[in-house]
């Protein structure tokens, strides 16, 4: 997990959510520097049925004997989704829990505020569908491939890691035949596989992954769950596929598994794309450095010269990026490196594409030269941000077409605008 510090609101509504709910949001939470803020809403008058103020600080109470720091919220008015978006803003909070007792039915979908919430907050939403809570022992994270599964990826490595579960990835591979005789069918799994290990490289995590040929996707997650205490899954655009009469087909998964089901969705914002990151002046076409470490170094530079930050915070910089780069390689096959560091007080991601012509060595597993280096650097305050300009990149880099007209680029200008149509297609 990065240093960064998280800030995690709860919106407690009722006393059966109040435990799993705040457990939950701490074993996200790294002691010290994170922080929990358990907000309940009470009516204008100052009157509610819902959880006793004395109730909450017990658990705030608990949650400091961990070593974290949590701060319970009274707070009044009408519209509930208005006042958490108000202490959003507030406590500058970057990740919500919620809970949904409900079942996954038309009515509830429609009418549900923390519907409206996730998708009205900028803000990474865990929403907890509860049974029988405990720190699990068995997670499985079956993932759709896009930016709000790559979170539940992370958020569900971190609880692993936390409470000393087993952690599976699954993919389901939707093919309405499934003859395992197929060669079409064979080779689809064959790239659903790539493109995990690729997500999970850029995660720089080590889990099991299984791709299962099904042609029911519900059922086949439903039926893996069985042995299972939590299933952990991204926000239904990673499945692109909305049944709005019964819900997508992650809402289905949660409501359908035995276990407990956690639904993760990413803060994305619409003009978080990689052509509005990597604009012509952040291009260079030519770019020979003698080692990786030297690639990281030139690099910042082009950031300073482009006026990105100022050069008094050029070696805070360049010691966060080297920093990372030593615990693992960012390279990760496909030709590509992506070497990232988290930044304090960084307004936003900013970032720098080296393109070398001749290869380099980026001392990766596969062993394999990298010609497309994507320097990153991202606000220590949101570092989960990074995480849908990964997806976005590792989508862009596994085209081959895209790779040769990369290389073939004679101008900065003419390879934004590759990265222009390369995003309008998708």
């Amino acid at each position: 997990m990065s240093s960064a510090h998280l800030r995690i609101l709860v919106p407690i509504e009722t006393p059966d959510l109040e435990h799993p709910l705040i457990e939950l949001a701490s074993s996200i939470a790294t002691p010290p520097e994170d922080e929990l803020h358990l907000i309940h809403v009470v009516g204008p008058s100052g009157v509610h049925s819902g959880v006793p103020e004395n109730s909450l600080m017990r658990m705030a109470d608990r949650i400091k004997n961990r070593n974290i720091r949590a701060l319970v919220h009274l707070e009044s008015g009408h519209d509930v989704t208005e006042v958490i978006g108000r202490s959003v803003d507030r406590w500058s909070c970057n990740m919500m829990v919620m809970g949904w007792k409900a079942d996954i039915e038309r009515t509830a979908i429609l009418e549900a505020s923390n519907r409206s919430l996730t998708k009205n907050l900028d803000i990474d939403t865990l929403i907890f569908k509860e049974r029988d809570f405990a720190p699990a022992q068995r997670i499985l994270v079956p993932t759709g491939g896009g930016p709000h599964s790559i979170l539940g990826i992370q958020i569900a490595h971190d609880l692993a890691q936390q409470w000393g579960s087993e952690l599976e990835i699954l993919r389901i591979a939707r093919d309405n035949r499934c003859n395992p005789q197929d060669p079409l069918l064979h080779k689809y799994c064959e790239q659903l596989a790539q493109d995990t290990q690729l997500q999970l490289q850029l995660l720089n995590i080590d889990v099991p992954v299984r791709i299962l040929p099904s042609a029911d996707v519900v059922r086949a997650v439903e039926e893996q769950a069985k042995d299972r205490d939590l299933v952990v899954i991204g926000a239904s655009n990673d499945w692109r596929q909305e049944e709005y009469l019964s819900g997508s087909i992650p809402d289905k998964i949660a409501n359908r598994v035995p276990c407990s089901a956690l639904m993760v969705r990413s803060a994305i914002t619409s003009d978080l794309t990689l052509s509005s990151i990597f604009w012509e002046q952040m291009i260079r076409l030519d770019l020979r450095p003698t080692d990786k470490w030297d690639a990281i170094n030139q690099m910042i530079e082009v950031l300073i010269e482009e006026q990105q930050f100022p050069s008094t915070q050029r070696q805070r910089v360049l010691q966060s990026a080297l920093e990372r780069e030593k615990k693992s390689s960012t390279g990760l096959g496909h030709a590509t490196a992506i070497p990232h560091a988290p930044i304090p007080d960084l307004p936003g991601i900013i970032g720098c594409l080296g393109i070398c012509p001749e290869g380099l060595d980026f001392e990766s597993n596969t062993g394999e030269k990298v010609h497309f280096i994507f320097l990153l650097l991202t606000p220590q305050q949101n570092y989960r941000s990074y995480i849908p300009v990964l997806a976005q990149i590792a989508s862009l880099v596994r085209n081959h077409s895209m790779q040769q007209a990369l290389l073939n680029a004679q101008t900065p200008t003419e390879v934004t605008a590759h990265i222009k149509q390369f995003e309008m297609g998708k």
